[in-house]
């Protein structure tokens, strides 16, 4: 979804190293002294993922002060944001415990090709290879813990096409909606319907990919990325008009859409919505979680105000001046949320 971006940088990192850690623009809300002092940091170690289709992606381990994680937390980015982003939301959850691994999705950031330009990869392959890579890579590290998931916009939506989702425990959402364009107010909604029409089509004519970075929208995309994207965006059923190809357009590349598996996901989901979101919308996100059948998330709108900020939107959330009031809250309740259902399972 357009403006769903990380804060412009200038340059991507280099590929399968730790990218950089991002400036965070101020923000106004919670203190520092509202946080517990945080136990000394253990630097990510960069690793490798590899994909059932022979992909290298490039990823950051965290782990806890103490090196053994009570919980694996695995962290879904949004569209066209690079891993870097969430690195500050990573440490803190791995002073608490967790063990945390960020992740970019091939064509972004560390897991760009050397040339972008008519690069074949497609949207929904973000969550039919990679995600599952990065599910796999976690339970084949530590078996005996909870996995749970924390998935950001997109991260959240391309869950349901990991064919392993069934390992997860548990899933915090953030600000995961569909795309569609009338679901948004109206300066956004216009500016949408210009991105997938003219803008997107457009350069991918000229320059054979999508320069997100010079439009301030965060990482350059892949064509087949941002011309899938594109299509979703313009379906009020968005993804789901395409799973059994009877939307008014077909998947892009003219392949089937594969194998969807929301159903699959039975464990607990929480998702935080924003009022002054304008992409994750009250229009937006119900179609989205509906598709995750076999299980009732549990919404949970909030207010800037309810934390103390002027404003959170799409990507405030993972500001640090939001830590004070909503992580620690966010992620206990996540790894309860897990304990219960592995408990019953």
């Amino acid at each position: 979804m357009p403006h769903e971006a990380a804060p412009t940088t200038s340059g991507s990192p280099p590929r399968n190293t730790e990218p950089a850690e991002p400036a965070q623009p101020a923000t106004s809300g919670p203190s520092a002294s509202r946080t517990e002092p945080p136990a000394p940091r253990t630097e990510p170690v960069s690793v490798s993922l590899q994909t059932a289709d022979g992909v290298s992606l490039a990823a950051s381990w965290f782990a806890p002060p103490g090196g053994a994680p009570h919980t694996s937390l695995l962290l879904n980015s949004g569209t066209g944001i690079p891993r870097g982003f969430y690195r500050r939301f990573a440490h803190f959850a791995a002073q608490q415990g967790f063990g945390v691994l960020t992740f970019d999705y091939r064509g972004i950031g560390g897991s760009a090709p050397a040339r972008l330009a008519g690069s074949n990869i497609t949207y929904r392959a973000w969550g039919q290879r990679d995600i599952p890579a990065a599910i796999a890579w976690l339970r084949d590290r530590h078996p005996e813990v909870p996995l749970v998931v924390v998935a950001h916009s997109a991260g959240g939506q391309q869950l349901g096409l990991a064919h392993n989702v069934q390992a997860i425990d548990a899933a915090l959402f953030i600000a995961v909606s569909t795309g569609y364009w009338r679901g948004m107010p109206t300066r956004q909604k216009w500016f949408t319907w210009a991105l997938w029409n003219l803008i997107v089509p457009t350069t991918r004519l000229t320059l054979g990919y999508f320069p997100a970075r010079r439009l301030g929208l965060g990482e350059d995309l892949p064509a087949g990325v941002a011309r899938e994207w594109g299509a979703w965006c313009l379906e009020p059923a968005y993804m789901a008009a395409f799973f059994d190809e009877s939307g008014h357009r077909r998947s892009p590349d003219g392949q089937p859409f594969g194998p969807v598996h929301f159903a699959d996901a039975r464990f607990p989901i929480t998702a935080f919505c924003f009022s002054d979101d304008e992409i994750a919308t009250a229009d937006n996100v119900p179609p989205m979680l509906q598709l995750f059948s076999g299980t009732q998330p549990e919404v949970r709108w909030l207010q800037p105000q309810d934390v103390g900020a002027e404003a959170i939107g799409h990507l405030g959330f993972f500001r640090e001046g939001i830590a004070g009031a909503l992580w620690g809250p966010a992620l206990a309740d996540l790894r309860a949320a897990a304990l219960a259902h592995r408990a019953g399972h």
